[in-house]
C-alpha cells in the first residue's frame, strides 16, 4: 500500500515537472519567433472611440497606445504620433485595437460631411441588402473585398461592345459578342464568379426611404400613382472609395452582373491570385 502512494506521489512530480519543461520550451520557442519579426510601434485605440471626439481628449484621456505591429501587417496610412493634428476630431468611430490612420480623423469645419474621400480615390454608392451586405455587420471605415459574378443572360445596351477585358492566365468564361446595331446585348457564355477589388474602404453606409411610385419592379424610375398604389421600400446603400479605374470596373460589374461584399479584417487582408469560380471548377481547391 505505502508502495503504491509512493509511486502516485512520484507519477505526480515527474509529471509536473514534465509539464513545467513544455511550457518552458513553448515559451522559448514564442520569444525566439516574436524576436525575429520585425514591428513597428503604431497608434492603435486602447478603447472604442465614438466620432467626433476631439484630438486633445484622446490623448488627455489615454485612449490611443502605441503597439508594436509586424511590419507586413500595418495599415495604409497609420500614425505613430498625433503631435499634427491638434484641433482635429475623429471622423468615424474606432474599435478598440485597431489601427490610428490619417482616414480617421477630420477638422472640425468638415464634420458636416459624411465621409472624406481619400486623395486619388473616388466615391462609388452600390445598394445592398442584408445578405450582400454580410448581414449589416459592416460598419463605416471596414474594409471590403468585391466579389463580381455573370451569369449567362442577354442585357439590352444602347452602345456597341465588343469584348470584356480579362487579365491574362484568369478564366476567360466572361466573354461578349460584337453588337451590330443599336438594342444589341452582352452575353456570357458561363455563370463565373471572381473577387474583383480587394481591401476597399467603406465611406460611408446609407438608407434612404422611398416610394412605389419613384421605382418599379425592376428599379427603374416611374410615373406618379395612386396612393392606394404606393408603397414605402428601404434601400441601403454602401460608399466605397476607389480608384478611378476601378470605379468603372465596379459600376459595369453592378449594371451588368452582381456584386457582393465580404468583409475583411480592420488590417486588410494580403491579395492573391484566384483563379475565378465557374461550374467547371467550383470543386477545385
Amino acid at each position: 500500500m505505502k508502495l503504491r502512494i509512493v509511486l502516485l506521489i512520484l507519477a505526480i512530480i515527474f509529471g509536473a515537472v514534465a509539464v513545467v519543461g513544455v511550457m518552458g520550451y513553448i515559451d522559448s520557442i514564442k520569444t525566439s519567433v516574436e524576436e525575429g519579426v520585425e514591428k513597428v510601434e503604431v497608434l492603435v485605440a486602447a478603447q472604442n472611440i465614438p466620432k467626433e471626439i476631439p484630438i486633445e481628449t484622446l490623448i488627455a484621456e489615454n485612449m490611443v497606445e502605441t503597439s508594436g505591429v509586424p511590419r507586413k501587417y500595418l495599415a495604409e496610412g497609420v500614425l505613430t504620433s498625433l503631435d499634427e493634428y491638434g484641433g482635429y476630431v475623429v471622423a468615424v468611430p474606432i474599435n478598440k485595437g485597431e489601427q490610428i490612420t490619417t482616414t480617421k480623423f477630420i477638422r472640425p469645419e468638415e464634420i458636416g460631411l459624411a465621409f472624406v474621400i481619400p486623395e486619388g480615390m473616388v466615391a462609388v454608392s452600390i445598394p445592398v441588402n442584408e445578405i450582400i451586405g454580410v448581414s449589416n455587420l459592416i460598419n463605416i471605415g471596414d474594409s471590403v473585398n468585391i466579389i463580381a459574378t455573370f451569369l449567362p443572360e442577354e442585357k439590352e445596351t444602347a452602345s456597341t461592345v465588343e469584348s470584356v477585358p480579362v487579365e491574362e492566365g484568369e478564366s476567360e468564361s466572361i466573354e461578349a459578342i460584337t453588337a451590330e446595331s443599336e438594342g444589341a446585348s452582352i452575353r456570357v457564355e458561363k455563370e463565373t464568379t471572381k473577387i474583383l477589388l480587394w481591401n476597399v474602404e467603406v465611406l460611408y453606409i446609407g438608407t434612404r426611404i422611398i416610394s412605389s411610385s419613384e421605382t418599379g419592379e425592376n428599379g427603374e424610375i416611374m410615373g406618379i400613382q395612386t396612393e392606394a398604389e404606393t408603397r414605402s421600400t428601404e434601400i441601403t446603400t454602401v460608399t466605397l472609395a476607389v480608384s478611378p479605374e476601378d470605379s468603372e470596373k465596379l459600376v459595369f460589374t453592378e449594371e451588368t452582373g452582381s456584386v457582393w461584399l465580404a468583409l475583411v479584417p480592420t488590417d486588410g487582408i494580403e491579395e492573391e491570385k484566384t483563379p475565378g469560380r465557374t461550374i467547371d471548377n467550383i470543386f477545385e481547391r
